[in-house]
């Protein structure tokens, strides 16, 4: 099995947003071709599809805010619609077994987005070798209103729905393809802070699962941003519709910058 692609310096196009999310897109691919070489279950497989897609998505949408007002922005639009659509072509030909060589879809996809960085990103967004200025609000992941009354219009949750109990959960390395389980310590709108038994490094991958209160069940892919003495913080990756709603009724007012179209 290849290893797949390593990141080049020479595909930067000078926004360190931009730079960054194209990695997160190739370790993405690099998750898929993992885990199809490892046998694991097809449903797991399509969750990993689902987030690849989700996050090309939130991808293209940051680019086309770059680009507003550029001359060739309705061509590039074009380009983001015609990948998306190659993409789900992919997804629908694993869902329904026409998939023969699982490296070739990785491969596929490995070329799918180098192409688009080469062919596209670069030229466009590479503007004379300026360095664009960062977008301070897309790191922003907890944004809280200043108004008290505002903050009080938001529902909050009922009483008879938390428990005292801990909160555990299932964890899927998607770096390493190994299984955990893991306590919840301490949570907010932008990540968990999990007690773990098992080996963990910065910048890994991982499903979480876990039920809290007695009725939100949460499925979210993370990274791994602190692993230390048995702990690890991890950040939400495109947190899905129901997980912002739930933290935005947990803590009032919270808005989650990054949230998963669904």
């Amino acid at each position: 099995m290849k290893d797949g692609y390593r990141w080049d310096g020479r595909l930067e196009v000078g926004s360190e947003v931009i730079d960054n999310q194209h990695k997160v897109l190739f370790d993405l691919i690099k998750d898929l071709r993992n885990a199809m070489h490892a046998g694991v279950g097809t449903k797991l497989v399509d969750t990993l599809f689902g987030v690849l897609r989700d996050y090309a998505f939130a991808h293209f949408q940051s680019e086309e805010e770059y680009l507003a007002g550029h001359p060739l922005f309705n061509e590039h639009c074009l380009e983001h619609y015609r990948l998306l659509k190659v993409l789900n072509g992919v997804i629908l030909d694993y869902r329904n077994g026409r998939v023969q060589d699982v490296a070739n879809v990785s491969d596929f996809l490995e070329s799918w987005l180098l192409e688009h960085i080469v062919d596209f990103d670069r030229p466009h967004l590479a503007v004379h070798g300026t360095v664009f200025a960062r977008l301070e609000d897309m790191a922003v992941v907890d944004e809280f209103e200043s108004d008290v009354e505002t903050r009080r219009r938001h529902p909050r949750i009922p009483h008879n729905e938390v428990v005292d109990g801990d909160i555990h959960a299932n964890i899927y390395n998607a770096s390493s393809l190994r299984n955990g389980r893991g306590k919840i310590i301490d949570m907010s709108p932008g990540g968990l802070m999990l007690e773990v038994s098992g080996r963990y490094r910065v910048d890994d991958l991982l499903l979480v699962g876990c039920t809290i209160g007695k009725s939100f069940k949460m499925e979210e892919k993370v990274q791994v941003r602190s692993a230390s003495g048995g702990r690890i913080g991890v950040e939400f990756v495109l947190p899905s519709t129901e997980t912002v709603e739930f933290f935005t009724r947990l803590y009032g007012s919270v808005r989650l910058g990054r949230a998963r179209l669904d």
